[in-house]
């Protein structure tokens, strides 16, 4: 996971964390808040519906006054259209006296076991506030009970019954505002740490390609030394590092470069002087003929490290190269020596590849690649060079019918100075051709692999390099 997801990631938990340990108990009090004054409410209708008809409830208790006061009737009606709610008036006894539904039927008796707010207003003298679930309704209902009291005495009870669906859907807004307030601290969190993490991503990013530019060879890629004082410190040392590293990498071409280029002075006048003694005959000549075969031998690694100097300099120059031209070029040089050990060398084009590179170092590289494919292919065989463009990319692949690299080779063909098994029963060769190969490909963005081509024992080496630089 990158660094920015994690980071992102923290600061989603985080935020998520602080908003619901503040929202659930907020909602809650919320909830709380809004069941206490809805109650508050209506036992205040209540107790004050109680004090209006106490001398009416106290009338009608009477012998002989029912049916009771139209007063009464009018009173009760009036509060339940105001409050939407349902008012049953009962006497001393428990009998109702009046009920603004009609559903009670005035005389019957309320004060029962399945009623105990009336039971706890009349016979306890005391306010009794309770839900009930309404089968008919189909909603809860906040019944609130008072007693009626006229001179210190219970003369009857006074109860309301009010919905609670509209305080339920007030709590719920009030929860959904809570939840969009806390998604937007969220966002804003997960936002804040963005934009914190933007210049430090953009330094990390920038060490990490820098990092993977100077392992590819290009030891001249620094990184800005800004941001944070952290990674300014960081910068600073990974472009002391570079620097170290290009002059180390550096002074070893140098070395490498001065002495293969001594070194052939004196090879030229020991060749010399062995073809004057071979030029005498007798165990003299035979033996510098065999010493001139091992020179032969010191001149071609003495190429071979020139070549691997100037394949792995810093300085070069690009221009666009017609890989089927130079294919064709390379051909061309490498058939008739071919013929002459019974072997062929064919050029199979696909497409019209064009690449950005050092002309020179592309055709050093289909000559190694030859070479190398001519040498291991048994006499009468084919030595296959094949060129194409894929979505934009060239291909190049040089095909041979050798005796092929076995699998624990194959990892290591293009370390310096490596010849596997079949490198070493082939005689002549240094070990860096394919390694000279890998830093010319290298340096122009291009990739170098083996292939096995399906069915068969033949290895092929893939060349892809970009279209543009």
């Amino acid at each position: 996971m990158s660094f920015r997801a994690r980071l992102l990631l923290a600061a989603f938990y985080l935020s998520t964390a602080v908003v619901l340990a503040l929202a659930i108990p907020l909602a809650l009090t919320v909830g709380e808040r809004a069941d206490s004054d809805y109650e508050a409410v209506v036992l205040g209708d209540a107790a004050i519906l109680a004090a209006r008809v106490s001398d009416l409830v106290v009338a009608a208790g009477r012998p002989g006054s029912l049916p009771p006061p139209a007063r009464l009737d009018r009173i009760v009606m009036e509060s339940a259209r105001t409050r939407e709610q349902r008012v049953v008036v009962t006497d001393a006894a428990g009998k109702v006296v009046a009920d603004s539904d009609g559903t009670a039927r005035r005389g019957a008796f309320y004060a029962t076991l399945e009623r105990p707010e009336f039971r706890a207003a009349l016979f306890q003298g005391r306010i009794d506030t309770r839900k009930r679930f309404s089968d008919t309704l189909g909603e809860d209902l906040l019944l609130v009970t008072v007693p009626v009291v006229d001179r210190e005495r219970v003369v009857g009870a006074v109860r309301l019954s009010a919905g609670t669906r509209a305080v339920e859907t007030q709590v719920r807004e009030s929860w959904l505002r809570l939840a969009l307030l806390g998604a937007v601290v969220v966002v804003a969190g997960v936002l804040v740490a963005l934009l914190l993490e933007l210049p430090l991503g953009r330094q990390i990013r920038r060490l990490a390609e820098a990092s993977t530019r100077l392992g590819q060879g290009e030891f001249a890629a620094r990184v800005p030394e800004e941001g944070p004082a952290e990674l300014r410190v960081l910068a600073g040392s990974f472009n002391q590092m570079a620097a170290d590293v290009e002059g180390s990498i550096e002074a070893q071409r140098e070395f490498v470069a001065n002495a293969s280029h001594q070194l052939r002075t004196p090879l030229t006048g020991l060749r010399l002087r062995l073809e004057a003694i071979k030029g005498e005959g007798g165990l003299a000549g035979e033996q510098a003929a065999k010493a001139e075969l091992e020179l032969d031998r010191l001149s071609t690694l003495v190429d071979d490290l020139l070549a691997l100097a100037r394949a792995t300099a810093i300085e070069s120059t690009a221009s666009p190269v017609d890989l089927g031209a130079l294919a064709r070029e390379a051909v061309g040089r490498w058939r008739e020596g071919a013929a002459a050990s019974g072997k062929r060398v064919e050029l199979e084009e696909l497409g019209n590849p064009h690449v950005w590179a050092n002309r020179e170092d592309l055709a050093h590289v289909l000559d190694n690649l030859i070479d190398n494919a001519l040498r291991y292919s048994p006499p009468g065989t084919e030595v296959r060079v094949e060129t194409d463009e894929r979505g934009g990319n060239a291909y190049l692949a040089v095909v041979d019918t050798g005796p092929g690299i076995p699998p624990e080779d194959r990892a290591r063909v293009f370390e310096r100075f490596y010849r596997g098994a079949s490198g070493r029963q082939a005689g002549r060769g240094t070990g860096l051709g394919l390694a000279i190969v890998e830093e010319h490909v290298r340096r122009w963005g291009g990739e170098i692999r083996l292939a096995d081509a399906p069915g068969t024992r033949v290895e092929a080496v893939f060349l892809r390099l970009p279209t543009e630089r």
